[in-house]
């Protein structure tokens, strides 16, 4: 038999043999346990004997979760004497698999938008050291997540924060965020960080190209690509300016003169030509003066570093980069993208 299997049966075999009433200590229950049969296996132990009392010490957050009915303790700290514990507290709109993961680290807590092994989830890894980097998805799932854990006020971790991208956000929104701890970068996509001058020159001088034109090339294809597509990237950032003003919808509004008066009176506050005319200064402004990060602020497209890689003759920017942070650059990296990046 495997490992996995002997260890089935031997679990089994003490839970089935232990005292009446007994209490039942495993200690890591999912040792050699395959993560699909972990929680399937000790509720049908814990069914075959309901007079014991089953106890679990794990450090598997996600087996911890999955035992739903299940009274949950964490160990906050030992002095070599004395143990220091208490219940895991309920997180409202707060998954407790995450919550898990949360206590007992002693950093600051800093949840991010994308996947789990995204290259961004791994550059704010390299940026920021000193915080437990959490991807949570999309940026509703950051905000959420960083809203709910500031509020519930626990003293179980240092700080809380977010950072999300731009995305076309309009300032009063993200002075808003702001406020709730979410931070938002200072350029339309976090792609958008591995455009950045100081980045473009790094990945130059790792090719050996010292003249600086490739760097020139690169920021002329995006004011090139821009101009293209300003009357689109115009629209979809007037776009989401509109739906950030009829948010502010008076739900509390009661029948249905009242809710047709208050949708009314908000359509006719919003200025769709005015708020355009605005955009289109901006976009306008930014490709006159060659303002390079005012263009990477307002332009949203996520294949923007695989173009520029091109011109540099390599096959990912974004790879090459935290490539070089692993190879013993990270100083160089953090360097060139502090001026960037929210400060904590």
């Amino acid at each position: 038999m495997s490992d996995g299997e002997r260890v089935a049966f031997y679990l089994i075999g003490q839970a089935l043999s232990a005292p009446q009433n007994g209490i039942i200590i495993i200690d890591e229950p999912e040792l050699h346990l395959h993560k699909s049969i972990q929680t399937r296996l000790w509720r049908e132990i814990q069914a075959a004997r309901p007079d014991c009392l089953f106890v679990y010490m794990t450090h598997d957050v996600e087996f911890a979760a999955s035992l739903t009915e299940a009274q949950k303790i964490w160990l906050k700290s030992y002095d070599g004497a004395v143990w220091e514990w208490e219940e895991v507290p309920s997180v409202e709109e707060f998954p407790e698999a995450l919550l898990l993961q949360i206590l007992g680290t002693r950093q600051h807590i800093l949840f991010v938008e994308g996947e789990l092994e995204s290259l961004d989830v791994e550059l704010f890894r390299l940026l920021y050291p000193d915080h437990l980097v959490i991807p949570r998805k999309g940026c509703e799932q950051v905000i959420l997540a960083t809203r709910a854990l500031r509020d519930a006020k626990l003293e179980t971790w240092k700080e809380a924060h977010g950072i999300i991208d731009r995305d076309r956000r309009h300032v009063g929104e993200i002075a808003t965020l702001k406020k709730q701890g979410i931070e938002t970068l200072d350029v339309a996509e976090v792609e958008n960080l591995f455009c950045v001058p100081e980045v473009l020159h790094l990945v130059a001088q790792s090719q050996g190209l010292t003249s600086g034109e490739e760097v020139t090339r690169a920021q002329n294809f995006v004011f090139k690509e821009l101009e293209k597509e300003k009357k689109a990237q115009i629209s979809s950032h007037v776009a989401q300016e509109i739906k950030w003003r009829l948010n502010v919808f008076d739900v509390k509004k009661q029948g249905a003169n009242e809710l047709q008066v208050e949708l009314e009176s908000l359509a006719q506050a919003i200025d769709v030509s005015a708020i355009y005319r605005e955009r289109e200064n901006e976009v306008n402004d930014v490709l006159t003066t060659r303002n390079y990060l005012g263009a990477l602020r307002l332009f949203n497209r996520k294949g923007l570093p695989a173009q520029l890689s091109e011109v540099f003759g390599v096959a990912s920017i974004s790879k090459l980069i935290i490539n070089l942070a692993n190879s013993g650059k990270q100083q160089e990296v953090r360097q060139a993208l502090r001026p960037h990046i929210p400060h904590f």
